[in-house]
């Protein structure tokens, strides 16, 4: 298990971007799916609504326009940002790395280390893993972590597993060298004999593009996809996520010498209402420490917990709170 204790680093700010194209679950299942079976969906999940990117518009664009916006707010010059760290499953092309791209769009100066992590759903804890390491390091200063994804593009309409449940979005959060201890610690860890249960199969080195990629074929619950959409195995992205959540948890309550009573907020990928509720109960947790607000937003895979952030208390950038922070999904991968 890879761990950090690392101290001096201060989240300075989070801002994050979404499409403005915003569709409701029943604009979303409308001539694929009947009204009783999108209720019966979402009822479990907690979407109301989605997000659509517009054609032609990629994760790196809504990254842009929420680092711009963090830089503006927190007063930084451009030239005293360090690192830029980009994490997304839909980077703008195959090359180079989107990153490099960012730091040309953003101004950013030419000794800027310029990473993309190719991470869903636990990008946003490791993004901050990252940048705790470099400026720990000393090689850095001010970070930028990005986080960003336009995977409704990829999402059969026909499939009922996920189409209710994604939205596209970008977020940006500055991260700095502190005089301050504030301690921090990471949990990283990762199995990738789980990698088929979350997967977009065709596309890559192994299964390039064809003709044969694009035919549909059904699963046995009725939902219809290609080798080109996304896959979800859901009940093993669920056993996975109860089992391995929960138990990271306690990891890292006693790495960090806190208890549950403690900790003023355990914030979760938001990767549906009722996953996130099953965790709370698992690891024993008082669900009000646990906020929700994915029927705000949907799923927007790495960046949930910014947005998590961003919507239920400005003040937690501004206060001294005890926090844990739990990324977990794709890869399989995940931490706290």
């Amino acid at each position: 298990m890879a761990v950090l204790r690392t101290s001096n680093v201060e989240l300075r700010g989070i801002c994050c971007a979404l499409p403005r194209n915003s569709k409701s679950i029943y604009d979303i299942g409308e001539g694929y799916f009947s009204k009783e079976e999108i209720e019966k969906t979402t009822k479990a999940v907690g979407v109301k609504e989605i997000f659509v990117a517009d054609e032609g518009q990629t994760a790196s664009d809504f990254c842009f326009a929420a680092a711009e916006n963090l830089i503006k707010k927190l007063g930084w010059e451009k030239e005293s940002i360090d690192g830029l760290i980009f994490i997304s499953q839909t980077p703008d092309y195959t090359l180079p790395a989107t990153s490099c791209i960012l730091q040309g769009r953003l101004g950013l100066k030419e000794d800027c280390i310029s990473l993309d992590v190719n991470l869903g759903c636990s990008g946003f804890v490791h993004g901050l893993f990252l940048a705790g390491q470099f400026i720990k390091s000393g090689s850095c200063k001010r970070v930028v972590v990005l986080t960003g994804d336009v995977l409704r593009r990829y999402i059969s309409p026909e499939d009922k597993g996920i189409t209710f449940i994604i939205s596209d979005g970008g977020t940006a959060t500055g991260v700095e060298y502190t005089e301050e201890e504030n301690p921090m610690t990471f949990m990283m860890k990762s199995d990738g004999s789980g990698y088929k249960d979350l997967i977009i199969e065709a596309g890559g080195g192994r299964v390039p593009l064809s003709e044969k990629t694009k035919e549909m074929y059904a699963d046995k619950d009725g939902s219809r996809r290609s080798k080109e959409n996304l896959y979800m195995n859901g009940m093993g992205i669920f056993t996975f996520a109860i089992k391995q959540v929960p138990k990271i948890i306690n990891d890292i309550l006693e790495a960090h010498l806190w208890s549950r009573e403690t900790v003023d907020l355990f914030l979760l990928h938001q990767a549906n209402a009722y996953m996130v509720k099953y965790i709370a109960k698992r690891a024993k947790v008082d669900e009000n420490k646990i906020p929700i607000n994915i029927n705000k937003f949907g799923n927007t895979n790495g960046s949930t917990i910014p947005f998590l952030i961003c919507d239920i208390n400005e003040q937690l950038l501004q206060e001294k709170r005890n926090v844990i922070l739990a990324g977990f999904g794709v890869g399989l991968s995940w931490g706290p």
